[in-house]
C-alpha cells in the first residue's frame, strides 16, 4: 500500500459524506473543521511524518498504520 500525510483537500479525499477520523496532534490541532465530513473523530497520534526522507520513513509509516488499524478494528468491533 501507499502511505503518506495528507492533508484533508488533497484528491483522494472524499468531499462528502465521510467521518474525518484525525489520526495526528498536529492535524488534530490544525484542521478544526473538515469540509463536507459528517463527525470530526480526533484520535492523536504521534505523526510518523518525522521520519520523512530518512531510511526509516516506510516502516514508520506502515508501523503506524498497523497501530491505526489495530485499534481502529477493536473501537469498531466494540460499537458494533
Amino acid at each position: 500500500g501507499e502511505y503518506f500525510s495528507k492533508l484533508y483537500d488533497d484528491s483522494s479525499s472524499p468531499t462528502k459524506d465521510f467521518a474525518a477520523v484525525m489520526c495526528c496532534a498536529h492535524a488534530d490541532e490544525n484542521c478544526p473543521f473538515i469540509p463536507g465530513a459528517d463527525q470530526r473523530i480526533p484520535l492523536r497520534y504521534k505523526d510518523p511524518k518525522d521520519f520523512d526522507d530518512t531510511p526509516e520513513e516506510k516502516a514508520a509509516y506502515h508501523n503506524k498504520s498497523i497501530e491505526i488499524a489495530t485499534e481502529m478494528h477493536y473501537i469498531f468491533s466494540s460499537v458494533a
